[in-house]
């Protein structure tokens, strides 16, 4: 947009007459043209400055400005706008002027350019042209100063040397100050050649076309004649190079991250636009984390050949939303709609849980999330009718304000399916959850086709094309949905891409994908490919995506993976309330050299105990679903009645029994287990233990495992069954037989909680006239079983001493609700009840004991950490009303 206020050119001239009176007797006569003005906002007193400071610097040097009255003249009574040569020479006549100067300025973001030409008046021809730009005003006004000297010298110059010969062509170009920029890459951006006519107009876009580089700083162009041509010297001052980049000031984000933010990199060319655009860069990113108020001050400190760019940041303080009020909902309350909003309003824990912070791109999401909560309950016609988010006027707080518009509540109409229809409509009906007569949602709905969208990729049809169509029936509030299908062709999987491993062999990975290059398409083995990739460790991230092959018929897998680091030496403390101090040393990778292998040497050290594993396993023996391991141990353990030292090793061999998610393992064991320390005063029971034994057995043990996540899994399940015989055929000192079950079934819940119902039992029994050891026995209590009473409290005891000696059957069932508290740092709360006993033979449901309470879990940085309180529910004499248990840094 062109900007040209008559008012303000006429002030100019004004202002600058009185400078100009005192000149009379000057050798050089300059009429100075009211520049042009091309920019998106007013920047007319910029265009005031610039020319004052050029009339000043030409004055200082003896020239006359001439033409002021009658500049006013044309602009006041002629309603002049532009002036260009053809005005200058009209104007020339009666103020015999020797030269005008003629320019523009222009405005693009925050770099202003200068661009002016120098004209003979006598010789009716350019001479001169000069660029000059920076992002700073007081910097651009410093550099015309010094330009002003410049004009003058070519001004005299060209007065004393009136070419002899006047030609209209080109004789030579010249590049002269270039140092870094070769003179070949500067002449190809040149159009102006010798031996063509001369054109001022091209020697303009000449300057253009150089500067849009990026290389140059300032771009002079001389123009002089000789006998043979004209010769154009395209003076060049490059770009300074710059030597630093310094960033000062910056304390709550790191100057990596701001670093990776900004484009003005070391050793590249000086570019001043982009200075001011990485400042602004640089605010937006202080936005994002809260500080509205940042401010940043872009510094550039040169020699004219090396430059150091400085980013001054002022962070100020953070501001926080401080309130969120929603108008016009009736259905919802604000806190309701307030839960499904990212953007949260600050607290009193804000500083740990970040909340409070305003982000612009977090906030837009949330109002489609709160249309979601509409949408899915049924009312279609929800609608944000406006919304605010002002900041007070102390600029501490934000306070957000969203008017809603709800509108009626819809149920579902008709349910109908038409197109490619495999199974009858009744079948494909009972697939879905939306059902006719319950309240309409869109996220019910978008699930349901993602189930269809499944079923017939299951068959085969990787690209079926699902439309739901609706029809609102306003009057009776319906949502009427026919669901239209294409199905397409069968699919074949053409290809498998895996990309993203740098370290893990493509086999390890391509031995967890179900589906084979060849085989028929299906969404249910690609779903448990990348559930297979996940439950291996070895990577952050996994998506596997499909792709249209070289054919309609053919489908890629793309397998895109990010992988984390598997390898680990750690060291470190931690506390539990069972073993108290403990002290843990670990060298452990778990995809040795990219192969899936697992290595571990671990140690750890208590007040109580001590224990110390070396392991290997092998999970794919011979390239085949078939795992193999052995592990090396030492455990010391002392009890209050007795102390116990194991050494011993395992072999374990495991192999599939029905798809991937269940398999068999057959371990065999064999340990040296001594029993010392006996208490004068423990059972004839614990000191028949007392002495050394050999404990060799075989446990053959069946596993289901479909969890989603290790450590914090939502759904899925894991049921376990395992049978243990020691002794007799198999070797050693000690008989015993030990059956085992333990499953557990976790189910998601709403507003990311889930809730998780387990189940152990046990039966243990000796054989050829021998009684199982103690250490081999159930003791039930503390944070593993039963939550409320003390570690191993729980059990039969010895009839004349009271001691406890456990029980050969065992009965525990736990069920946990989990919800997040700060998911952020992946911090959960925990409601539990626990039931259970253990028992002297038949297990007895009417003999439980029962515990319930709270705790918090959280995968901290050190390891899990647990804490809970849980209440003895049915308390018995000398045992405590309730019970703290804590571990941290070790799993759970």
């Amino acid at each position: 947009m062109r900007f040209f206020k008559t008012a303000l050119i006429v002030a100019l001239f004004l202002l600058a007459w009185p400078r100009a009176a005192h000149c009379v007797n000057s050798h050089v006569k300059v009429l100075l043209l009211p520049f042009d003005v091309f920019s998106a906002v007013d920047i007319s007193e910029t265009r005031r400055n610039v020319m004052d400071t050029l009339a000043s610097s030409l004055e200082s040097k003896g020239v006359e400005i001439v033409g002021l009255e009658e500049v006013r003249g044309l602009v006041v009574e002629g309603g002049v706008e532009s002036f260009d040569e053809n005005t200058a020479l009209e104007i020339s006549g009666e103020v015999s002027a020797d030269f005008a100067l003629l320019g523009s300025l222009t405005r693009l973001g925050m770099t202003t350019n200068v661009e002016m030409r120098v004209f003979d008046l006598k010789g009716q021809r350019p001479v001169a042209f000069y660029s000059r730009s920076s992002v700073s005003e007081g910097e651009l006004l410093r550099t015309l100063e010094r330009t002003g000297e410049e004009v003058y010298n070519k001004m005299t110059a060209t007065l004393m040397e009136r070419p002899v010969v006047k030609t209209g062509f080109v004789d030579r170009i010249i590049v002269s100050g270039n140092r870094r920029v070769d003179t070949e890459a500067i002449l190809k951006k040149i159009t102006s050649g010798a031996g063509e006519a001369f054109s001022p107009d091209d020697v303009k876009e000449d300057i253009r076309a150089l500067y849009g580089t990026g290389y140059f700083e300032d771009i002079t162009v001389d123009l002089s004649d000789t006998a043979s041509g004209k010769v154009l010297t395209y003076k060049v001052r490059e770009m300074p190079f710059i030597r630093a980049v310094v960033i000062t000031g910056s304390k709550e984000i790191k100057d990596e991250t701001i670093r990776e933010a900004i484009t003005v990199k070391e050793n590249t060319f000086l570019d001043r636009a982009a200075v001011g655009e990485n400042a602004e860069r640089i605010k937006d990113l202080y936005a994002g984390d809260g500080f509205y108020l940042a401010e940043v001050k872009p510094r550039i400190d040169s020699d004219g050949v090396e430059a150091t760019v400085t980013f001054d940041i002022k962070e100020g303080r953070e501001v926080r939303v401080k309130r969120i009020t929603f108008i016009g909902n009736e259905r919802f309350s604000d806190k309701e709609l307030k839960k499904v909003m990212g953007t949260k309003q600050a607290w009193l824990f804000s500083v740990l849980t970040e909340s409070g912070r305003f982000n612009e791109f977090l906030f837009q999401n949330d109002l489609a999330m709160v249309l979601g909560k509409y949408y899915d309950n049924g009312y279609i016609n929800a609608d944000i009718l406006d919304h605010r988010v002002l900041l007070s006027e102390d600029k501490k707080w934000f306070y957000i304000t969203i008017a809603v518009t709800e509108g009626g509540q819809f149920s579902l109409g008709a349910i109908d399916f038409t197109g490619d229809i495999l199974d009858s409509r009744g079948e494909l009906a009972d697939k879905l959850k939306i059902k006719t007569g319950e309240t309409f949602s869109r996220a019910t709905l978008s699930g349901d086709l993602d189930t269809l969208s499944d079923h017939y990729g299951d068959k085969g049809y990787a690209f079926a094309d699902i439309k739901p169509i609706t029809h609102i029936n306003a009057e009776v509030k319906t949502v009427d949905i026919t669901f239209d299908i294409k199905k397409n062709e069968l699919a074949y999987v053409e290809r498998i891409n895996i990309t993203g491993n740098t370290r893990t062999r493509d086999k390890v990975i391509r031995r967890e994908i179900e589906s084979e290059e060849g085989n028929l398409y299906s969404s249910s083995e690609m779903k448990r490919s990348s559930s297979n990739l996940k439950r291996l460790g070895y990577f952050d991230d996994v998506r596997v995506s499909k792709a249209r092959g070289t054919a309609s018929d053919r489908v890629d897998l793309n397998v895109d993976v990010k992988e984390r680091p598997t390898g680990s030496i750690s060291a470190g403390i931690g506390y539990s309330s069972v073993d108290k101090l403990i002290g843990t040393a670990s060298i452990s990778q778990s995809n040795f050299m990219g192969t899936g292998i697992k290595l571990d040497i671990s140690g750890t050290v208590s007040a109580s105990s001590a224990r110390y594993v070396v392991g290997f396993t092998q999970p794919w023996l011979f390239d085949k679903p078939l795992s193999a391991g052995v592990d090396l141990y030492n455990v010391e353990r002392e009890y209050p009645d007795f102390k116990i030292i194991k050494n011993g090793f395992d072999i374990r061999f495991g192999f599939p029994v029905y798809g991937r998610y269940t398999r068999g393992y057959i371990t065999y064991t064999l340990e040296e287990v001594d029993v010392l320390d006996v208490s004068d005063d423990a059972s004839t029971f614990i000191k028949e233990q007392e002495g050394n034994n050999t404990e060799s057995s075989i446990r053959l043990t069946l596993k289901r495992d479909t969890r989603n996540d290790y450590f914090f899994p939502t759904e899925g399940h894991v049921v376990t069954v395992s049978t243990e015989l020691a002794g007799g055929p198999i070797g050693g000192t000690i008989y015993f037989i030990k059956n085992e079950l333990d499953a557990v079934q976790f189910f998601p819940l709403p507003l990311d909680t889930s809730f998780s119902v387990r189940g152990s039992a046990g039966y243990l029994q000796g054989y050829a006239g021998r009684e199982p050891p103690i250490y081999e026995r159930y003791f039930l209590g503390g944070i593993n079983s039963l939550r409320g009473f003390e570690t191993r409290s729980i059990g039969p005891k010895d009839p004349e001493t009271g001691d406890l000696i456990g029980g050969d059957a065992m009965l525990v069932t736990n069920m946990e609700f989990l919800f997040p508290i700060f998911p952020e740092q992946k911090i959960r709360g925990l409601l539990f009840f626990d039931a259970g006993n253990a028992y002297d033979g038949r297990i007895d449901l009417t003999d439980l004991r029962y515990g319930a309470g709270v705790g918090i879990r959280w995968f901290s940085p050190i390891g899990p950490l647990r804490l809970e309180w849980g209440f003895n529910l049915d308390r018995r004499d000398e045992e405590p009303s309730s019970q703290w248990d804590f571990t941290i840094g070790t799993a759970f």
